[in-house]
């Protein structure tokens, strides 16, 4: 038995708009579907042919100034996946990511050090980094 997968008409519509925006961001995308929203462009690779579900967050921050986020080849992370960088995250080739995933190399604190912890009763966006 064969499975049929075809997509109506405005579905199609809506990924040729998806991919034409796509290539905006970076021509070496598969498809990127919106919404999807991506911070310190400059400090991330998004590899070739890197394919996102609906509501991705992809973010970078450095301090060095240099990429510290790389996706390898043939990458696909399905809805709601936010991936927050600030000194390095690299995703492999050839990977396939469920939806609602959080990877990140920071955090607001951290608690284990009584000599150089956070204090839990500070809020976390004035905590260090």
């Amino acid at each position: 038995m064969r499975i049929k997968n075809d997509y109506a008409f405005s579905d199609k519509l809506k990924l040729a708009w998806w991919l034409l925006r796509a290539k905006c961001i970076d021509r070496r995308v598969r498809l990127i579907r919106f919404p999807f929203d991506i911070r310190g462009r400059r400090y991330i690779d998004l590899g070739e042919r890197l394919t996102t579900g609906r509501g991705c967050r992809i973010e970078a921050f450095s301090e060095a100034g240099r990429v510290v986020m790389r996706f390898g080849s043939d990458v696909q992370i399905n809805d709601y996946v936010h991936i927050s960088a600030m000194k390095n995250v690299t995703i492999g080739n050839h990977v396939l990511m469920a939806g609602h995933i959080y990877i990140s190399d920071n955090s607001h604190g951290d608690y284990r050090d009584p000599e150089n912890s956070s204090s839990p009763f500070t809020p976390p966006a004035k905590g260090p980094i």
